[in-house]
Protein backbone atom coordinates (compact mmCIF):
# COMPACT_ATOMS: atom_id res chain seq x y z
CA UNK A 1 0.00 0.00 0.00
CA UNK A 2 3.05 2.50 0.85
CA UNK A 3 4.12 1.61 -2.59
CA UNK A 4 1.23 2.34 -3.69
CA UNK A 5 0.82 5.47 -2.90
CA UNK A 6 4.34 6.47 -3.06
CA UNK A 7 3.85 5.51 -7.25
CA UNK A 8 0.59 7.42 -6.94
CA UNK A 9 2.45 11.24 -5.70
CA UNK A 10 5.14 10.27 -7.98
CA UNK A 11 3.12 10.04 -11.13
CA UNK A 12 1.13 13.20 -9.68
CA UNK A 13 4.28 14.84 -9.45
CA UNK A 14 5.02 14.25 -12.53
CA UNK A 15 2.16 15.12 -14.27
CA UNK A 16 2.54 18.40 -12.28
CA UNK A 17 5.49 19.33 -13.66
CA UNK A 18 4.44 18.26 -17.10
CA UNK A 19 1.33 20.59 -16.35
CA UNK A 20 3.91 23.68 -15.51
CA UNK A 21 6.25 22.80 -18.84
CA UNK A 22 2.33 23.07 -21.07
CA UNK A 23 1.54 26.09 -19.38
CA UNK A 24 5.11 27.74 -19.76
CA UNK A 25 4.78 26.65 -23.49
CA UNK A 26 1.35 27.70 -23.88
CA UNK A 27 2.38 31.00 -22.32
CA UNK A 28 5.60 31.15 -24.69
CA UNK A 29 3.56 30.25 -27.36
CA UNK A 30 0.94 33.23 -26.73
CA UNK A 31 3.51 35.63 -25.99
CA UNK A 32 4.95 34.53 -29.74
CA UNK A 33 1.37 34.86 -31.34
CA UNK A 34 0.80 38.58 -29.91
CA UNK A 35 4.43 39.46 -30.86
CA UNK A 36 3.04 37.41 -34.16
CA UNK A 37 0.00 39.71 -34.24
CA UNK A 38 2.20 42.69 -33.23
CA UNK A 39 5.01 42.25 -36.14
CA UNK A 40 1.53 41.65 -38.72
CA UNK A 41 0.08 44.55 -37.67
CA UNK A 42 3.22 47.28 -37.91
CA UNK A 43 4.30 45.80 -41.13
CA UNK A 44 0.71 46.26 -42.36
CA UNK A 45 0.61 49.68 -41.20
CA UNK A 46 3.70 50.10 -43.16
CA UNK A 47 2.39 48.48 -45.91
CA UNK A 48 -0.58 51.01 -45.88
CA UNK A 49 1.51 54.28 -45.35
CA UNK A 50 3.76 53.21 -48.39
CA UNK A 51 0.34 52.32 -50.34
CA UNK A 52 -0.81 56.10 -49.23
CA UNK A 53 2.47 57.53 -50.39
CA UNK A 54 2.29 56.19 -53.41
CA UNK A 55 -0.97 56.94 -54.35
CA UNK A 56 -0.84 60.21 -53.27
CA UNK A 57 2.35 60.11 -55.89
CA UNK A 58 0.30 59.22 -59.14
CA UNK A 59 -2.23 61.64 -57.55
CA UNK A 60 0.52 64.52 -57.91
CA UNK A 61 1.92 62.87 -61.09
CA UNK A 62 -1.20 63.14 -62.63
CA UNK A 63 -1.89 66.86 -61.42
CA UNK A 64 1.30 67.82 -62.59
CA UNK A 65 0.04 66.22 -66.17
CA UNK A 66 -2.83 67.76 -65.98
CA UNK A 67 -1.64 71.63 -65.81
CA UNK A 68 0.94 70.50 -68.71
CA UNK A 69 -1.83 69.57 -70.66
CA UNK A 70 -4.08 72.90 -70.02
CA UNK A 71 -0.84 75.24 -70.17
CA UNK A 72 -0.51 73.10 -73.60
CA UNK A 73 -3.87 73.90 -74.80
CA UNK A 74 -3.44 77.84 -73.41
CA UNK A 75 -0.31 77.82 -75.44
CA UNK A 76 -2.29 76.40 -78.60
CA UNK A 77 -4.85 79.37 -77.86
CA UNK A 78 -2.34 82.35 -77.71
CA UNK A 79 -0.78 81.19 -80.77
CA UNK A 80 -4.48 81.25 -82.63
CA UNK A 81 -4.97 84.50 -80.74
CA UNK A 82 -1.58 86.03 -82.20
CA UNK A 83 -2.76 84.61 -85.87
CA UNK A 84 -6.20 86.65 -85.14
CA UNK A 85 -4.33 89.82 -84.36
CA UNK A 86 -1.80 89.77 -87.26
CA UNK A 87 -5.22 89.05 -89.51
CA UNK A 88 -7.13 92.03 -87.51
CA UNK A 89 -4.04 94.05 -87.47
CA UNK A 90 -4.11 94.02 -91.57
CA UNK A 91 -7.83 94.61 -91.60
CA UNK A 92 -7.60 97.70 -89.13
CA UNK A 93 -4.46 99.08 -91.57
CA UNK A 94 -6.36 98.82 -94.57
CA UNK A 95 -9.41 100.43 -92.35
CA UNK A 96 -7.23 103.24 -91.43
CA UNK A 97 -6.38 104.28 -95.17
CA UNK A 98 -10.08 103.81 -95.90
CA UNK A 99 -10.51 106.24 -92.91
CA UNK A 100 -8.14 108.82 -93.73
CA UNK A 101 -9.91 109.11 -97.07
CA UNK A 102 -13.79 109.28 -95.34
CA UNK A 103 -12.00 112.16 -93.62
CA UNK A 104 -10.95 114.32 -96.03
CA UNK A 105 -14.40 113.83 -97.55
CA UNK A 106 -15.89 114.55 -94.30
CA UNK A 107 -13.61 117.88 -93.71
CA UNK A 108 -15.05 119.03 -96.50
CA UNK A 109 -18.75 118.46 -95.77
CA UNK A 110 -18.14 120.13 -92.42
CA UNK A 111 -17.20 122.94 -94.35
CA UNK A 112 -20.27 123.09 -96.15
CA UNK A 113 -21.95 122.25 -92.99
CA UNK A 114 -20.34 125.49 -90.75
CA UNK A 115 -21.59 127.81 -93.93
CA UNK A 116 -25.23 126.40 -93.26
CA UNK A 117 -24.68 126.68 -89.91
CA UNK A 118 -24.03 129.78 -89.73
CA UNK A 119 -26.69 130.51 -91.96
CA UNK A 120 -28.84 128.35 -89.79
CA UNK A 121 -28.08 130.72 -87.00
CA UNK A 122 -29.09 133.86 -88.55
CA UNK A 123 -32.58 132.34 -89.29
CA UNK A 124 -32.69 131.09 -85.73
CA UNK A 125 -31.83 134.46 -83.87
CA UNK A 126 -35.11 136.26 -86.47
CA UNK A 127 -37.04 133.20 -84.88
CA UNK A 128 -36.47 133.68 -81.51
CA UNK A 129 -36.95 137.33 -81.72
CA UNK A 130 -40.73 136.62 -83.44
CA UNK A 131 -41.06 134.02 -80.47
CA UNK A 132 -40.51 136.55 -78.17
CA UNK A 133 -42.94 138.92 -79.74
CA UNK A 134 -45.49 136.42 -80.18
CA UNK A 135 -45.02 135.51 -75.96
CA UNK A 136 -45.64 138.70 -75.33
CA UNK A 137 -48.65 138.66 -76.97
CA UNK A 138 -49.66 135.51 -75.07
CA UNK A 139 -48.99 137.38 -72.04
CA UNK A 140 -51.63 139.87 -72.67
CA UNK A 141 -54.01 137.27 -74.03
CA UNK A 142 -53.10 135.31 -71.16
CA UNK A 143 -54.20 138.50 -69.19
CA UNK A 144 -57.20 139.39 -70.39
CA UNK A 145 -58.43 135.78 -69.93
CA UNK A 146 -57.79 135.88 -66.38
CA UNK A 147 -59.55 139.24 -66.02
CA UNK A 148 -62.73 137.70 -68.09
CA UNK A 149 -62.19 134.24 -65.51
CA UNK A 150 -62.59 136.68 -62.16
CA UNK A 151 -65.29 138.15 -63.92
CA UNK A 152 -67.59 134.90 -65.11
CA UNK A 153 -66.22 133.64 -61.12
CA UNK A 154 -67.57 136.52 -59.23
CA UNK A 155 -71.05 136.90 -61.55
CA UNK A 156 -71.12 132.57 -60.51
CA UNK A 157 -71.35 133.40 -56.74
CA UNK A 158 -73.16 136.04 -56.87
CA UNK A 159 -75.62 133.76 -59.25
CA UNK A 160 -74.95 131.17 -56.59
CA UNK A 161 -76.22 133.45 -54.01
CA UNK A 162 -79.29 134.18 -55.56
CA UNK A 163 -79.78 130.91 -56.13
CA UNK A 164 -79.69 130.04 -52.49
CA UNK A 165 -81.86 133.40 -51.85
CA UNK A 166 -84.05 131.44 -53.94
CA UNK A 167 -84.14 127.96 -52.53
CA UNK A 168 -84.50 129.95 -49.37
CA UNK A 169 -87.41 131.55 -49.89
CA UNK A 170 -89.30 128.10 -52.11
CA UNK A 171 -88.72 126.25 -48.66
CA UNK A 172 -90.39 129.26 -46.55
CA UNK A 173 -93.14 129.52 -49.06
CA UNK A 174 -93.60 125.76 -49.08
CA UNK A 175 -93.68 125.86 -45.61
CA UNK A 176 -96.37 128.73 -45.33
CA UNK A 177 -98.95 126.99 -48.13
CA UNK A 178 -98.02 123.08 -46.99
CA UNK A 179 -100.36 122.27 -44.17
CA UNK A 180 -98.63 121.39 -40.77
CA UNK A 181 -98.31 117.36 -40.29
CA UNK A 182 -100.87 115.41 -38.43
CA UNK A 183 -102.11 112.45 -37.50
CA UNK A 184 -106.01 113.50 -37.78
CA UNK A 185 -107.47 110.96 -40.09
CA UNK A 186 -104.56 109.06 -40.84
CA UNK A 187 -103.44 105.14 -40.87
CA UNK A 188 -100.47 106.14 -37.21
CA UNK A 189 -98.14 103.16 -36.33
CA UNK A 190 -95.12 103.42 -33.66
CA UNK A 191 -91.86 102.83 -33.98
CA UNK A 192 -89.68 102.63 -30.92
CA UNK A 193 -86.56 103.61 -31.03
CA UNK A 194 -83.50 102.91 -28.20
CA UNK A 195 -80.49 101.25 -27.29
CA UNK A 196 -80.18 98.83 -24.06
CA UNK A 197 -77.20 97.40 -23.14
CA UNK A 198 -75.37 98.52 -25.93
CA UNK A 199 -77.61 97.31 -28.52
CA UNK A 200 -80.14 98.96 -30.52
CA UNK A 201 -83.73 97.78 -30.06
CA UNK A 202 -86.55 98.68 -32.27
CA UNK A 203 -90.19 98.40 -31.38
CA UNK A 204 -92.97 98.52 -33.97
CA UNK A 205 -96.70 98.65 -32.78
CA UNK A 206 -99.50 98.69 -35.83
CA UNK A 207 -102.47 100.58 -35.50
CA UNK A 208 -104.88 97.62 -34.29
CA UNK A 209 -101.64 96.62 -31.90
CA UNK A 210 -102.52 97.41 -28.22
CA UNK A 211 -98.72 96.36 -27.51
CA UNK A 212 -95.06 96.92 -29.27
CA UNK A 213 -92.87 93.82 -30.57
CA UNK A 214 -89.31 93.70 -31.07
CA UNK A 215 -88.68 93.85 -34.48
CA UNK A 216 -85.43 93.81 -36.53
CA UNK A 217 -84.80 96.82 -38.94
CA UNK A 218 -85.06 94.60 -41.77
CA UNK A 219 -88.71 93.58 -40.38
CA UNK A 220 -89.13 97.07 -39.91
CA UNK A 221 -88.71 98.48 -43.29
CA UNK A 222 -90.53 95.28 -44.48
CA UNK A 223 -93.30 96.43 -42.73
CA UNK A 224 -93.51 99.79 -43.61
CA UNK A 225 -93.50 98.99 -47.01
CA UNK A 226 -96.10 96.96 -47.32
CA UNK A 227 -97.97 99.89 -45.38
CA UNK A 228 -97.00 102.51 -47.46
CA UNK A 229 -98.53 100.62 -50.70
CA UNK A 230 -101.27 99.45 -48.53
CA UNK A 231 -102.15 103.56 -47.26
CA UNK A 232 -99.74 105.88 -49.54
CA UNK A 233 -101.23 109.17 -48.61
CA UNK A 234 -102.44 108.00 -45.40
CA UNK A 235 -99.45 106.23 -43.13
CA UNK A 236 -98.51 108.45 -40.40
CA UNK A 237 -94.94 107.33 -38.79
CA UNK A 238 -95.21 108.25 -34.51
CA UNK A 239 -91.34 107.88 -33.80
CA UNK A 240 -90.58 107.29 -29.71
CA UNK A 241 -87.22 108.33 -28.40
CA UNK A 242 -87.42 107.44 -25.15
CA UNK A 243 -86.05 110.30 -22.37
CA UNK A 244 -82.67 107.56 -21.37
CA UNK A 245 -82.86 106.24 -24.99
CA UNK A 246 -79.00 105.89 -24.84
CA UNK A 247 -78.75 107.17 -28.32
CA UNK A 248 -76.76 110.30 -29.57
CA UNK A 249 -78.54 113.27 -31.43
CA UNK A 250 -76.74 111.76 -34.41
CA UNK A 251 -77.91 108.35 -34.30
CA UNK A 252 -81.79 109.40 -33.03
CA UNK A 253 -81.87 111.83 -35.89
CA UNK A 254 -80.90 109.87 -38.79
CA UNK A 255 -83.10 107.10 -37.86
CA UNK A 256 -86.36 109.62 -37.31
CA UNK A 257 -85.19 110.96 -40.78
CA UNK A 258 -84.71 108.08 -42.32
CA UNK A 259 -88.01 106.13 -41.89
CA UNK A 260 -89.94 109.81 -42.43
CA UNK A 261 -88.60 110.39 -45.81
CA UNK A 262 -88.89 106.73 -47.08
CA UNK A 263 -92.73 105.76 -45.80
CA UNK A 264 -94.30 108.70 -43.59
CA UNK A 265 -97.24 110.28 -46.19
CA UNK A 266 -95.94 114.11 -45.41
CA UNK A 267 -92.51 113.71 -47.04
CA UNK A 268 -94.29 111.82 -49.85
CA UNK A 269 -96.52 114.62 -50.85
Amino acid sequence: MMVVVIIFLLTSMLLMVKNWELLDQLRNSMAAEEQAVKIIDDTSKENATLEEQLAQAQNEISMLRMQIMQASEKANMLNVELENKDKQIVIVLSDNEQLKNSLNKNENQIASLSSQISAMQNNLAQLNIDVAQKQSALEEERQKIIIITQERDAQSRQLSALEDDFGSLKVKYDKLIKPARSAKGKYVVSVNYERVDGKERIRFKDSDDENYTIVTEKQLHSKLSTLKKKYPKKLYIKIVIPKESGLTYSEAWSFMKDLLDKYDYYSQE
